[in-house]
């Protein structure tokens, strides 16, 4: 059994006092957009949304008035990214073997690429959508200038869905403790924790709604998706 997490609560700190999770693209709100590509995988049984606390209700009743029939909770999210999958990881089916832990703020991740990544993870334990970095990477130092160029070759730039196995992923929680709460992403938990990660190369776009600009760009990059699958 799988569960999916759907990170919500997130401050939106750089979105000028806009709540990017609530913006809409094709007249459906971002969270719920992330959420529908798992809606619609077989291999998803329950879907648990991590929300604003103040906003628990009204995302559930999105939830619903869009067609997530597998919403098991809307739960109220944590000060911290960590903070709210572990709330909502409480919500968690006691039968599931895997949960998929996902950024609702990344609305165009294909369902087929979600299945790729569970599908990895049931092979290997843990592994994560990622997509190799095209762009040159340069160490800087305080004083702004470059010590170093990166060989790009072997870096990847982490993504979500992040797919673990339940009690791998609780095991290390409960090893780390508060230094938990320090990781970057989820995998980074199994990273401290001695474990190793899979990637999976995703195929698609899975850009993270970040600034205004993005949801502009996200909004067009789904209607391309649409107007080429009709062609």
């Amino acid at each position: 059994m799988v569960s999916a997490i759907i990170v919500a609560a997130g401050a939106s700190s750089r979105m000028d006092g806009v709540n990017k999770q609530l913006e809409k693209i094709a007249d459906t709100p971002v969270f719920v957009m992330s959420a529908l590509k798992f809606q619609k995988s077989d291999k998803v049984d329950e879907i648990i949304i991590a929300a604003p606390e103040e906003e628990v209700s009204r995302y559930e009743k999105l939830a619903q008035n869009f067609g997530i029939e597998k919403l098991a909770a809307v739960v109220a999210g944590g000060e911290t990214r960590f903070l709210s999958v572990k709330n909502a990881l409480e919500q968690v089916s006691p039968k599931a073997d895997f949960i998929a832990i996902h950024d609702g703020a990344r609305p165009l991740i294909e369902t087929e690429d979600i299945e790729r990544v569970i599908a990895d993870a049931e092979k290997y334990n843990a592994s994560v959508a990622a997509a190799p970095v095209f762009d040159t990477i340069k160490s800087v130092g305080s004083n702004g200038f470059i010590e170093e160029t990166i060989p790009r070759t072997k870096l990847y730039a982490a993504q979500t869905p992040q797919v673990f196995r339940k009690k791998l992923y609780v095991s290390c929680v409960e090893k780390l403790g508060r230094t938990a709460e320090n990781a970057t992403d989820d995998s980074s938990i199994l990273e401290l924790c001695g474990e190793y990660v899979h990637i999976t190369e995703i195929s698609g776009c899975n850009m993270k709604i970040t600034r205004p600009d993005d949801l502009v760009a996200a909004a067009a990059i789904h209607t391309n998706k649409r107007t080429v699958k009709m062609v």
